[in-house]
């Protein structure tokens, strides 16, 4: 019977640590700015979307997105918005955005603000996605597939 118990409980450490490993498994890409974006994907289909490298083990407090696990996003970044990331939606997915309280950045929406920071984002004569200003950059992260590509049209996984 003792060891019964004893197969029973390993087998339940073993299935607990299993879950952990999957629930806490991440993606770190970095843009051509340097700058470092980590791609959280959680158990329950839920992905959270971090400016830098963040490894807590719980749901940061503020500074993150939150998307689907089947979502496409891409991330704006600019030296003239220093401040600002910008957000595209590039599938069916919404997404939330929750500002960090300490203001170091804030998010906002690229689409429903494209008049303002497409100047700011793209050359003037821009005509494929990757045509953007020298000062800007940006990742698209395909959170399904669990990877991302840079200005250059460089593949991260």
């Amino acid at each position: 019977m003792k060891k019964i118990l004893k197969v029973f409980v390993i087998l339940i450490a073993v299935l607990g640590a299993l879950f952990v490993w999957y629930d806490q498994s991440r993606s770190i890409f970095k843009a051509t700015n340097g700058q470092y974006i980590t791609m959280w994907k959680r158990y329950g289909g839920t992905c959270y979307l971090i400016p830098g490298k963040y490894y807590g083990i719980t749901k940061p407090k503020d500074g993150y997105i939150e998307t689907s696990n089947l979502g496409y996003l891409t991330v704006y970044y600019s030296d003239k918005l220093p401040h600002l990331i910008l957000l595209s939606k590039e599938s069916n997915y919404d997404y939330k955005s929750s500002n960090p309280i300490n203001k170091k950045y804030l998010f906002e929406d690229y689409i429903s603000n494209k008049e303002k920071y497409k100047p700011i984002i793209y050359k003037e004569n821009a005509e494929k996605f990757s045509d953007i200003n020298n000062d800007a950059s940006f990742l698209s992260i395909n959170i399904l597939e669990g990877y991302a590509t840079d200005g250059t049209g460089k593949t991260q996984r």
